[in-house]
């Protein structure tokens, strides 16, 4: 199985996720799910989002983890060394979009069990902390949660 780091928004946001995205930032990569070409001419077709994933070298997030990472913790153990790169990242994708991204950090093909409003600095503070939650959506807004 896979970690993957999952950053959703609107898809009008894709410009600015990939102003982010193309943001030297050393360790981490984000890498943005293209665009497409033109729309669809049914509304059904349409995209609803814009995805972009985090990781060190392109794919899966498994090289963030520490060796001591437990999918069953209540966190997610991270790499010492990535928890910076990781908290300044999530910060600069979640104050990208002022209407909010959600963030998601799950094994490939588990479903997040809990919810958590942040703002972009609250999950750069997690994320510095090691204690992004597993099996948690991440919802960021710029704005604090009422």
């Amino acid at each position: 199985m896979c970690l993957v780091l999952t950053v959703r928004a609107p898809a009008a946001a894709h410009s600015a996720l990939a102003a982010v995205a193309a943001l030297p930032s050393g360790t981490l990569r984000v890498e943005l799910a293209p665009a497409p070409a033109h729309a669809p001419r049914w509304p059904w077709a349409r995209p609803r989002d814009t995805e972009a994933t985090v990781s060190e070298g392109g794919g899966c997030a498994c090289s963030l983890l520490a060796e001591d990472a437990d999918w069953d913790a209540e966190a997610w153990a991270m790499r010492a060394d990535v928890r910076e790169p990781l908290a300044q990242t999530l910060e600069g994708l979640g104050a990208a979009v002022p209407g909010g991204v959600i963030i998601e950090a799950l094994w490939v093909g588990e479903r997040p069990e809990r919810e958590q409003r942040v703002t972009p600095a609250e999950l750069a503070a997690l994320a510095r902390a090691g204690t992004l939650g597993t099996r948690t959506r991440y919802v960021v807004s710029v704005s604090p949660a009422i």
